[in-house]
Parts: C-alpha cells; structure tokens; sequence
C-alpha cells in the first residue's frame, strides 16, 4: 500500500473494532477494505456499501455484480481490480464471461439479458450512451446494478492511486490464484451464501436518502448504506476542505462528460491556477482523482501533504473526489417509469 499506513484493529476506537469484526466473519481484510481504516468512519461506511450491493443477493445474481465490478475496473483501466475481478468471476464458474470482457468479445456471453448489462456497465462512463438513456433493468433491480457500478467507480480511483498494479504477486499465476481464490471464496461463504441485509447498518447513523440516489430507492438497504456513506465523506473533508474549493471541485465533476482527459497534467494546471496555494493542493488532487487517477502520484501526494500531513485528510480528499464522480455517473442512467 502506498501514502497510507493502515490502522489494525484496537480497542481505542470501537468503530474501527467493530467494523473490523463484521469484515471478519463475512468476508476477507483485504487492502480496499484496510486502506480506508486510517478514519474510522469512512471505514464503516465503505464496508457497508460493499457489504449491502455485494454480499447479499436480492434481485441480483453475484455472477452479474462481479462482471460488472470487472467491466467498469476495465474502462477505468484499473489494472489491480480487473485481475481481482477475472479470478472473482473464475471462482465463481464464470471463466468465459470474465474472458469476455477482458478481451471485449460480449458475443461469449450467451445469456442476452447478462450480455445487455455488462454492454451497459462498459458504457457507465458514456452519458449520452443508449444504455444509460435506455437501461437494460427495471428500478427493482437498479439498487444492486447500478449500486455496484458506483462502488467500482469510487473504488477503482482509491486503488490507482493507493496499490500497486498487480493484484497477483509474482512468480504465482492465474492458474494458482484462481484456485486459491476459489478455495478462499467457499470457505468464507462468499460462493453460494447470501448475507441477510442490513446487518452494516448498525455501524452509521440514520441519513436522509440524496434526490440524485432516488434509484436506490426501491433496496431501503442500500439506499441507507449509500446515504449514511454519503454523509461521512462529506463530514471528513468539512474541517479542512473550505467551501468555495468544495463547490469548485464538485461543480467541475458535475460538468464533466466522462471524456479521458489524457497524458499530460496540463489541463489541471490551468483549471487550478487561480487558486491560493493551499486550495491548489486540494484541488489538483480531488480533481486529479476524479477524472485520472493514474495521474496521482509521489509529487501530487507530497504537495498535499505540504499543507495536510495526516493519512486521514488524504483519504478524506481522495475518497470524497471518486465519491462524487461516482455518484454523477450513478446520475446518468436513466431509469424505467415503471418496474418489471
């Protein structure tokens, strides 16, 4: 891991405990879980929105979470989660699917309705796109769908920025951890166990339901696990994110079109330049986060760091930028009027 230094489990704080044992007994400590443990709040809450979309099954097949956590890490081009996601989907039985959208044959994939959603989960970032206008699901199922979409979108940024690329370590192979993966995954109940819902959410604080996650509406579950997450992050960043940089950075995500801003930094440079120092490090990396994370790196970090020196306000920063991108991609899918 890299920036941060990971909190382990301590009886100094019972949030941090508690989240720590509900990882334990339903999942795995993996590094997108620890990473966020240097705040204990935004700790809790990511938990609970992994926790909700992904580990109980309501409307949704996991085969169908997996493969579109996979395809949006692909369009996001973020290395280290699509191999998680390919060997995931392996565990899972669902080799050629995996197959599929790594090397982009959708044909591979026989079930229409499957093919329809991981086209849709590869066109997320596309607002105008026919799938996002015309979804292929109903509103019952767009807590889970469109959920797991936003999940990856905030969580690919995290991982570009604070792992390292390659999700398998060397000399191991795909063989090897796919049925490492397999073996893990049926032990800890994550193959053919569905958890009850809402067990995460007494980790948070009741929040009123966001009018642009009115399509979580229908999973009350989920629609919690995405509001009490929300207000975290907004809380994390309040006592050192002034409101002028917030309005700023937010405004400039809602602008956006999801068109790849490039190789060079330059386009940030100019955006930030009328900033104050301080406002500019913030900006860069909130910015930077949302629209290119592979751009962040040692200089962009150490800039902030000038200003902020604590793990918690770089998560808070980085955390709260892939949130608020994520969550105005979730915006572009247009929903059904009716379900069914």
């Amino acid at each position: 891991m890299k920036y941060l230094t990971p909190i382990k489990p301590s009886h100094k704080d019972d949030l941090l405990n508690r989240t720590y044992v509900q990882i334990q007994q339903e999942a795995l400590t993996i590094p997108t879980f620890v990473m966020h443990s240097v705040s204990p709040t935004l700790f809790a809450g990511n938990w609970s929105l992994f926790r909700e979309v992904f580990l109980v099954d309501n409307q949704v097949n996991r085969e169908v979470k997996e493969a579109i956590n996979l395809a949006v890490s692909k369009i996001n081009t973020c290395p280290y989660c699509v191999d998680a996601h390919s060997i995931m989907l392996s565990g899972l039985r669902h080799d050629k699917v995996a197959i599929a959208i790594v090397k982009n044959d959708l044909n591979a994939i026989a079930d229409p309705k499957f093919r329809s959603i991981v086209e849709w989960a590869l066109s997320s970032n596309q607002p105008n796109h026919q799938l996002q206008l015309n979804p292929p699901f109903n509103n019952i199922e767009a807590p889970e769908i469109i959920g797991a979409a936003l999940n990856f979108h905030y969580t690919n940024r995290l991982v570009n920025i604070f792992l390292n690329k390659a999700f398998i370590p060397l000399p191991f192979g795909k063989g090897i951890a796919n049925w490492v993966v397999r073996k893990v995954m049926i032990k800890t109940g994550l193959v053919g166990t569905s958890r009850n819902a809402g067990k995460s959410l007494v980790l948070l604080p009741e929040a009123n339901l966001p009018d642009d996650f009115q399509w979580a509406a229908s999973n009350p579950f989920i629609a919690q696990a995405l509001s009490r997450y929300a207000v975290v992050i907004e809380e994390s960043i309040r006592n050192f994110v002034s409101p002028d940089v917030q309005s700023f950075v937010e405004q400039n995500i809602s602008n956006w079109d999801g068109q790849d801003k490039g190789i060079s930094r330059q386009w940030v440079e100019t955006l930030t330049e009328g900033l104050d120092l301080q406002s500019k490090a913030i900006a860069k990396l909130a910015l930077l986060t949302a629209f290119s994370s592979f751009q962040v790196d040692k200089t962009v970090i150490d800039e902030f760091k000038t200003y902020f020196s604590l793990d918690e306000q770089l998560l808070a920063v980085v955390a709260w930028a892939s949130f608020s991108t994520a969550r105005a991609i979730a915006s572009w899918t247009r929903l059904p009027t009716k379900s069914g």
